[in-house]
């Protein structure tokens, strides 16, 4: 059961109106629209109208100009070239991008991506000995802000270098002949956002001077590695967006094609429509999943493909590379559950290391972990004394500042805010954990503001439709800073109940609750959750959270809603849920009147107290709500509901008796007493009266 707040964006309804009628769009349209900004008709019509948006002057990067002419020299004197990339999808598609359009123009030009578990991340100096004598410029793509001892070995061994990237720099920079990187603090480039393969998009047309000819022949791979990356999709992303997503859909590429077969996008020759979603969770995986458990030189090797046989082959392995992916993931991922689960400490930053995990995947198991608490986490392979991790963060908590915080305990680490690589001595793995959670402690935002979901708007039954939800896609390409719209919808009853792909997902169908037409039904698809982690049944009543789609099977085309959370209202028994009571208790606008039953008494407060005082007493400070709840029943013989323990530590910590922080999704807690100074009168007490007052208990 999901418990984090949902906070619905609020909305000026005299420009929204103003929007619909000048526009001619749906009411839901107008809204989405002012909520992101255009809530203009200028700017609404500017933002909708795809075609209008300008690209920047390549040359505004630094360095730009001075990696031009030294690549223009290669191709005049014919040098040898080495593109040296990295492993994810936006390192394979720079490295592909880079490597066609030197060789089409007759460069004697090779690619090197480090294998991610022999040579990890980034250049390695082992591997640059190698290419003595046989390279004569190394540009690196994706990859190389933070290799300055690397760039000082490539040049004593008389090798030019280049490095192209995105990421986060540092303090110094390499000594390459050029350093482009719109990060740079002294690049007035005005767009920073850009991908690794963005980066390389924006060289070749200072390259090749036609910009037009660029976007035109390499629109799908530009777009799959900007997308794949989870870039902000505005300014100059949103046109690799929009362009390349369609180019895809007539792709020429042999291997994207094969891959779309492959995958399910392309079936009985028909082209589904392609979205943005596409690429992130059905294209990317599979392309990624190559540099996560084999080689990643098995993807550019599927994009360069040029037999459609070949293709194919190459297609299907990855695929099934991917499925090998997934059972991997999965398994960490319930070690490191367990691991948490066991745990004593009152960690806020999860620090977790094995040396069986497969160090390709355990970004992947970071994201879910950080997802499921609330907190940020690093997970850590360990092989022969070296520990290399992948760390994934929260909104509001800088990952690259609290490892540079830590940063004379660490071998290497770069990223971004949101996620990271890094590795460090085994041995010093202990004290990382000590030393970032001190950061942790300091710098960690509210928990307000970590456990809540902003939502676009409700939405009724009945503005769902197959025209509203394409009017909702006009809004496409999604990603960061133009997100998927999210919709809150109340009172659906759960009228049918399935499992998908062997229990992995659920499929739903939802019906109002003052149900009048025979047909009145919408489908529903809850990804990733089984059935009995549902915790709701046939007959309920619910208010979702979910974004929309179009579904089509066989010919016709049905809306469809992708669920994000449920929060039961009322159960089958038509009893209303306790965590769906104490969110209207939390909701500053929700005015309706509450049951008596939820409102704490004097020996209410008394026996929990007791049991607080008593378990924290003997045991660690982190629990769980409806633990608490059973355990009371158990020792006390007192029936307690979840609310009412709510409110009650609510007033605890209001009053200062407790520091009290919640943890994951509302329900796991951590706890202790602070001193008391003064005798608490209930009575008194500000956050009870604003209850009865606000919501008319008595």
């Amino acid at each position: 059961m999901n418990t984090r707040r949902w906070i619905i964006q609020k909305v000026d309804t005299e420009k929204c109106a103003v929007l619909q009628r000048e526009l001619n769009i749906l009411p839901i349209t107008a809204k989405l629209l002012c909520i992101r900004g255009f809530d203009t008709p200028i700017k609404a019509r500017e933002f909708l109208c795809k075609e209008n948006i300008k690209l920047h002057d390549p040359f505004l990067l630094k360095d730009m100009d001075i990696a031009v002419k030294r690549i223009k020299q290669a191709i005049e004197k014919k040098e040898k070239v080495c593109i040296y990339g990295d492993y994810d999808v936006d390192g394979v598609t720079a490295t592909t991008l880079l490597y066609t359009y030197l060789t089409e123009k007759g460069v004697d030009c090779r690619y090197f991506i480090p294998e991610r578990i022999s040579e990890g991340y980034g250049l390695n100096i082992p591997v640059i000995y190698r290419m003595a004598g046989e390279v004569d410029l190394l540009i690196t793509v994706d990859t190389g802000i933070t290799a300055t001892a690397e760039a000082v070995y490539a040049k004593s061994l008389g090798m030019d270098m280049i490095i192209t990237d995105h990421h986060s720099c540092r303090e110094q920079l390499p000594e390459a002949v050029a350093v482009v990187n719109p990060h740079r603090e002294d690049c007035d480039y005005p767009f920073k956002q850009l991908a690794g393969v963005g980066v390389v998009f924006k060289l070749l047309c200072a390259l090749d001077g036609n910009t037009e000819y660029i976007c035109d022949r390499y629109a799908e791979i530009v777009a799959v590695g900007t997308i794949a990356d989870v870039m902000p999709i505005i300014d100059e992303n949103r046109f690799i967006a929009i362009m390349g997503l369609k180019k895809l859909e007539n792709t020429k590429y042999p291997g994207l094609h094969a891959l779309m077969k492959r995958s399910g996008i392309i079936k009985n020759g028909k082209t589904k429509k392609i979205l943005s979603s596409t690429v992130g969770y059905v294209l990317a995986p599979r392309i990624n999943a190559a540099g996560r458990i084999a080689s990643a030189s098995k993807a550019v090797e599927l994009l360069l493909a040029s037999d459609e046989q070949e293709a194919d082959c190459i297609a299907a392995e990855l695929c099934e590379i991917n499925k090998t992916r997934q059972t991997t993931e999965q398994d960490i991922y319930l070690q490191a559950l367990d691991m948490i689960a066991d745990s004593e400490s009152d960690d806020k930053f999860f620090i977790l290391s094995s040396d069986k995990w497969h160090q390709g995947v355990i970004g992947v198991v970071a994201s879910k972990i950080a997802e499921k608490y609330s907190l940020p986490c690093i997970l850590f392979s360990v092989s022969d004394g070296i520990a290399k991790g992948s760390g994934r963060s929260i909104k509001g908590f800088s990952l690259m500042d609290a490892l540079t915080e830590c940063s004379d305990l660490l071998i290497e680490y770069g990223g971004h805010e949101l996620a990271a690589g890094l590795s460090v001595e085994e041995k010093n793995i202990d004290e990382l954990r000590r030393r970032i959670n001190e950061y942790t402690k300091k710098h960690m935002p509210s928990r307000d503001s970590i456990l809540s979901v902003d939502v676009d708007c409700e939405i009724t039954f009945d503005e769902i439709n197959i025209k509203s939800i394409e009017q909702i896609q006009m809004l496409e390409p999604f990603g960061l800073q133009n997100p998927v719209p999210m919709f809150v919808m109340r009172n659906v009853v759960i009228s049918e109940i399935t499992t998908l792909s062997g229990g992995k997902h659920v499929r739903m169908k939802l019906c109002p609750l003052n149900k009048t037409k025979k047909n009145e039904e919408l489908n529903a698809v809850y990804f990733g959750i089984p059935q009995t982690g549902l915790r709701i049944y046939t007959e309920d009543v619910c208010d979702i959270l979910f974004s929309v789609d179009i579904n089509e099977y066989m010919g016709i085309c049905t809306p469809q809603l992708l669920i994000r959370a449920v929060k039961q209202v009322r159960r089958t028994d038509g009893i209303e849920n306790e965590d769906y009571l104490y969110d209207k208790i939390c909701d500053e606008d929700n005015h309706e009147s509450l049951p008596n039953s939820i409102m704490p008494t004097l020996s209410d407060f008394r026996t929990v107290f007791r049991f607080l005082k008593r378990e924290l007493e003997s045991k660690h400070s982190r629990m769980s709500i409806m633990s608490v709840c059973k355990q009371i029943y158990i020792k006390d013989n007192l029936e307690l509901n979840t609310c009412k323990v709510r409110i009650i530590f609510d007033v605890l910590s209001q009053e200062r008796i407790v520091k009290l922080t919640y943890l994951g999704n509302g329900d796991l807690f951590e706890m202790e007493f602070l001193p008391v100074v003064k005798k608490i009168n209930l009575d008194e007490c500000k956050l009870l009266r604003t209850i009865k007052k606000k919501h008319s208990l008595y």
